[in-house]
């Protein structure tokens, strides 16, 4: 009798539980008009129902945009144009996390949950001698991957290149 109990105890319990969450949106598949893989996107970006893309910022030397799901703010992404500096002196002026991993050629810095990137062979006649630089945070995120933030940075980077904006 006892364990007859336990066990309807424990089907009870289990037929409360709350059902998992699923993402019912489609990934972005731009970040500020440039193109990502909405895959590695999705790394970062949680269940939800609903998921858009918003520029926060558009100036002459700065354009901005953020990921939001369910109206929270998850993922934000950056192209800034600045003076020649590392891509560790850029990123301390956008976190106050420093970004512990740097590939080899000293392009990228990253961590977990957000990475900075310095672009190569971009040039704007209205940007004479500076340099553009990239950023992806997931600051709203739940989900850390270094390595899947390093290849988002570097794929993310490589398409602003190859973007009018380096034109």
């Amino acid at each position: 009798m006892a364990a007859t109990a336990l066990f309807a105890l424990v089907i009870g319990i289990s037929g409360c539980s709350e059902p998992e969450q699923k993402r019912e949106y489609a990934t972005p598949k731009s970040l500020c008009g440039i193109a990502v893989d909405a895959g590695e996107l999705a790394e970062f970006l949680p269940a939800g129902r609903s998921a858009s893309t918003k520029e926060t910022v558009h100036t002459a030397t700065a354009t901005r945009c953020a990921v939001s799901v369910d109206g929270k703010r998850i993922v934000y992404a950056a192209q800034e144009w600045w003076n020649d500096m590392t891509v560790l002196q850029f990123a301390q002026g956008l976190t106050q996390d420093n970004p512990e991993q740097r590939t080899d050629d000293g392009r990228f810095a990253y961590s977990g949950n957000q990475a900075f990137g310095k672009t190569e062979n971009c040039r704007s006649s209205e940007h004479d001698d500076q340099i553009l630089y990239t950023a992806i945070q997931a600051s709203g995120s739940e989900h850390e991957d270094a390595a899947a933030m390093k290849k988002l940075i570097i794929a993310y980077t490589k398409e602003v290149e190859r973007s009018s904006t380096c034109r």
